[in-house]
């Protein structure tokens, strides 16, 4: 802008509005062409705020999150989810059991959002005199809506995935674990542990006790087949089946260096396309399933004796 004043010229710095590129977008003083408000240099829409492309929300405050308002909405529009269980420094430390955590984030068109977070409701004794694959438990996730209420339990109760105790002998008292909706007391489906000689399966059920998926874990991955230490250095594969056919996934994935010192575990589910909010929930909930049953044991061979029993 030029501003003639008694023949003398002054020229000022140029407003915003009048700082636009070719596109029309505006520019703002200090701000990279390209880049829009808000926006950090390299970031893609939908990122969290600091966030580095490729990089995960694992090591971000609550603040960095981006959350979900309705979760049966998103859950209608994710194409997956990733189930991450916290670490527990006190079991680590001094090796009693604990009630596990896990975080829930499920991919948006926007990308990830924290989603739910799921609190294991048990005893003492069971935990301490039980094997964890046949202790009973509930499971009560809910819904995050802000960051206020992730350290906290003001955030209403959205699932309540109960498992009875199973000893899981052969074909008879297979582990299972019913999943009901709080608000409406509905219920959503179960998801079963089938017998097996050496595979690593799980069955999901509709509300009608239909069959809706298989998850099959294959023996032969060097993850299962090789101990302890190499389930958490490879990932784990798990085939989402329809009818014999795969239609999704669900990934152990391997350890980061924190967990691999501990029991907790991570996975990355591939949900079906066709799949309904509630199916979507319940392969959630089968993957807490797997988790107990195949990779909580503990790591004294001596205390999974006395736990079993032998």
């Amino acid at each position: 802008m030029i501003i003639i004043t008694n023949q003398i010229k002054i020229t000022t710095p140029p407003t915003t509005i009048e700082q636009q590129n070719t596109t029309g977008q505006v520019i703002m003083p200090g701000m990279m062409p390209g880049v829009m408000p808000g926006m950090m240099p390299g970031a893609m829409p939908g990122m969290m705020p600091g966030a580095m492309p490729g990089m995960t929300p694992y090591g971000y405050g609550p603040q960095m999150f981006i959350y979900c308002e309705d979760p049966m909405k998103e859950l209608a529009q994710s194409t997956g989810a990733i189930i991450r269980q916290e670490i527990e420094l006190l079991e680590a430390y001094s090796g009693c059991e604990t009630q596990n955590r896990y975080q829930v984030f499920i991919q948006s068109p926007m990308g990830l959002k924290y989603a739910f977070k799921c609190n294991e409701r048990s005893g003492c004794c069971s935990r301490c005199c039980c094997a964890n694959s046949c202790r009973s438990l509930e499971m009560v996730i809910r819904h995050v809506a802000s960051a206020a209420e992730i350290d906290t339990d003001i955030s209403r109760i959205f699932i309540r995935a109960n498992k009875p105790c199973a000893l899981g002998c052969c074909c008879l008292c297979r582990p299972q674990m019913d999943i009901k909706l709080e608000e409406t007391k509905n219920y959503l489906g179960s998801v079963r542990e089938p017998f097996t000689c050496c595979d690593k399966d799980a069955e999901v059920y509709d509300e009608g006790y239909n069959l809706k998926y298989r998850l099959v874990g294959d023996c032969c991955q060097f993850g299962l087949c090789c101990g302890s230490s190499a389930e958490k250095m490879a990932e784990i594969e798990f085939q989402i089946q329809r009818n014999g056919e795969q239609v999704g996934m669900m990934k152990k994935m391997s350890s980061s260096l924190g967990e691999y010192f501990t029991k907790a575990d991570s996975y990355k589910i591939s949900f079906p396309l066709d799949a309904t909010p509630e199916d979507k929930m319940l392969l959630i909930c089968s993957a807490l399933l797997i988790d107990y049953q195949n990779f909580e044991r503990d790591e004294t061979p001596d205390r999974n004796r006395r736990k079993e029993g032998l």
